[in-house]
């Protein structure tokens, strides 16, 4: 009989062939040594009980667990809710866990919190995560025949096991408080046997060369993950370099790179993989577990990707700081004129109220002293009696050509919004968008005619149509287990500029002449302006960057004076004018990110955007406002 000891109470039993052992049953519960309570880190006293995440709702978030004595259920139901991960729990298992984790990925977390309670996490088939608490065993084997270590490990848990009459072999090995299902896997693998899984939960133990004989067929359906598309959105641009392979697919040829992985995990010689595109599955063929290990890495990521909501706009914003001082003779210059006739008129005082006015001059009508003999109320002062006084009169100097100013002025003539596109794209997908208009031009060519003579000819423009308007090309990544969003932003807008204005030169085109002689002719072409911005930021959801801020400065002076007067030093100044312009125009793009997790999330980016065109509908001004300034 072989000997086998015990590592509960430190006692020896006689059990089959000689193997002694103690097991935590939940149906048969016998005294066990306590298990050791795993470390973690004392709860801080800030944020007790508190589970936080920056991206919820999202499979690949990261959390931040503060837990001080907390229901096990109540943690995994959180849990469950932040990330939409499909959970369940045993019904029996009552516990409470106390620990502190900072940015750890959910899994992690899930997985250290059901440690910590005794409990462990497995994957059931289509990706669901169950929260068990398997039962433990405590046992040591001494060359024991492995179908006898592995009927004890069926007969604690409760297991259906059935096993290959080739499993043979002899195995020692010392557990203490392990899972049933971990310490099964390592006492079959030490003898290069393997645990095949099969349906409604049945495992069996064959040897490793037998599953080759044993092979699985599934057909594993795609829901999110698909084939690149064939349609690749674009952006012309003497700055921009494409370096995506230009090489034509041949005929039946996909871009899908989940297929080049899943393949280096077929068995050599063995396993088969097919893609069907018209159904979008995968059909593969291979041992129990790499068809099982593919379906869990399909799986995790298979999964319901997340979008983003671009909004960006381009301003424009043109300010002018104007000084304008000194006498200005207008814009007919300097004028003097000269009236012939003469202009009675009194004074604008109202004469014999007893004012201070009433001492400069007499009351013409004669009611005072002197008779309107005047010219002062004092009669001494006066001509004799009889001295005839004609009436005041009063000539004009005409200045009304002559203005004096000073005007110090700082003002924003103009800020317009050109364009603001508003995008929406998958993660990791690129997207773009046009608004405007292709315009046609000519160009001319000159021929020699059948006479010898020189013809001229005109003909479509070697780059016409010219693209008029504005383009957006972006590309989103969504940083896993965050609401940062890293963009590739590629805004591009494209303006007619020339000064023509006539019937054969329409807005944004300029005249030419060509040729000479009398084969002189006229044509129009266009003068187009760009500007092309090409950067990667990294964003917080709902954050606002301003990507360019394109500045042109222009400075004018402009001295008007009188000939030689204004040249007279100091007193120069009241013979001239000087004016001082200084324009300032700036190109601003801002882009704003919204991740969009989920259809509420949806449903609230529409109703904020139906908000906004409410509130400001019929004002332009404070769209403007807003646009460039953000709401307060």
């Amino acid at each position: 009989m072989q000997a086998v000891r015990t590592w509960i109470f430190g006692a020896f039993a006689a059990f089959g062939a000689g193997v002694a052992l103690f097991a935590q049953d939940p149906q048969n519960p016998q005294p066990t040594p306590p298990a050791p309570a795993p470390a973690t880190a004392p709860p801080t006293q800030q944020q007790p009980n508190d589970i936080s995440s920056e991206a919820e709702g999202d499979r690949s978030s990261r959390l931040s667990l503060r837990l001080k004595d907390r229901d096990l259920r109540e943690v995994v139901s959180s849990i469950r809710r932040k990330t939409n991960a499909n959970i369940i729990m045993d019904q029996a298992i009552e516990a409470t866990v106390t620990i502190d984790l900072q940015d750890v990925t959910w899994r992690q977390a899930l997985t250290l919190v059901a440690e910590q309670a005794g409990c462990v996490v497995t994957e059931a088939v289509g990706g669901v995560l169950k929260v068990e608490k398997p039962p433990r065993v405590y046992f040591a084997f001494e060359n024991t025949d492995i179908q006898k270590v592995i009927d004890t490990i069926g007969k604690i848990a409760g297991a259906n096991i059935v096993v290959s009459p080739d499993v043979k072999g002899t195995i020692t090995l010392r557990l203490k408080n392990i899972p049933w299902r971990d310490a099964l896997d390592a006492a079959v693998k030490t003898l290069n046997f393997v645990v095949v899984e099969e349906a409604r939960g049945v495992l069996r133990v064959v040897p490793a060369a037998n599953i080759q004989q044993d092979l699985a067929t599934e057909t594993i359906p795609l829901r999110y993950v698909r084939p690149s598309s064939t349609y690749t959105p674009f952006i012309t641009s003497e700055y921009i370099d494409d370096k995506r392979a230009k090489q034509p697919l041949q005929k039946g040829e996909i871009v899908f790179t989940l297929l080049d992985t899943l393949r280096g995990m077929i068995t050599p010689e063995v396993g088969n993989l097919q893609y069907m595109a018209e159904a979008n599955a995968i059909m593969v063929k291979d041992t129990k577990p790499v068809v099982d290990k593919i379906k869990q890495t399909i799986a995790l990521i298979d999964i319901e990707p997340a979008q983003v909501r671009m909004d960006v706009k381009f301003v424009t914003t043109t300010n002018e700081d104007v000084l304008d001082y000194g006498i200005s003779p207008g814009g007919t210059g300097w004028q003097a004129s000269l009236g012939l006739g003469q202009i009675p008129t009194r004074l604008p005082f109202n004469l014999g109220s007893g004012g201070w006015e009433d001492g400069l001059i007499v009351n013409p009508t004669g009611d005072t002293p002197g008779g309107g003999a005047g010219p002062f109320a004092d009669d001494t002062q006066n001509s004799p009696a009889g001295t005839v006084i004609p009436d005041v009169v009063f000539g004009a100097l005409n200045f009304q050509q002559v203005t004096a100013t000073l005007k110090l002025l700082k003002k924003d003539s103009r800020s317009e919004i050109t364009q603001a596109p508003q995008i929406t794209s998958l993660d990791h997908q690129t997207a773009t968008i046009f608004v405007g208009e292709s315009v046609r031009y000519a160009q001319a060519r000159v021929e020699q005619g059948q006479a010898g003579g020189l013809l001229l000819a005109l003909e479509e423009g070697d780059e016409s149509p010219v693209s008029v308007g504005f383009q957006l090309l972006a590309t989103p990544h969504i940083v896993p287990g965050t609401d940062k969003v890293i963009m590739e932003v590629i805004p591009q807008r494209t303006a007619l500029t020339g000064s023509g204005s006539t019937s054969l030169a329409p807005a944004g085109f300029d005249v030419f002449t060509i040729g000479t002689g009398g084969q002189e002719g006229t044509i129009a072409l266009p003068r187009i302006a760009s500007s092309t911005l090409a950067t990667t930021v990294l964003l917080r959801s709902g954050q606002t960057a301003v990507l360019g801020g394109l500045k042109t400065k222009s400075e004018s002076k402009t001295t008007t004076q009188l000939p030689l007067l204004g040249d007279i030093p100091v007193l120069g100044y009241l013979f001239k004018n000087e004016t001082n312009q200084e324009t300032t125009s700036t190109l601003l793009v801002f882009i704003t990110p919204d991740i969009i997790r989920s259809a509420d999330d949806q449903q609230k980016t529409l109703n904020q955007v139906l908000m906004d065109k409410l509130k400001d509908h019929g004002s332009p001004l404070s769209q403007g406002r807003d646009a460039v300034f953000g709401r307060n």
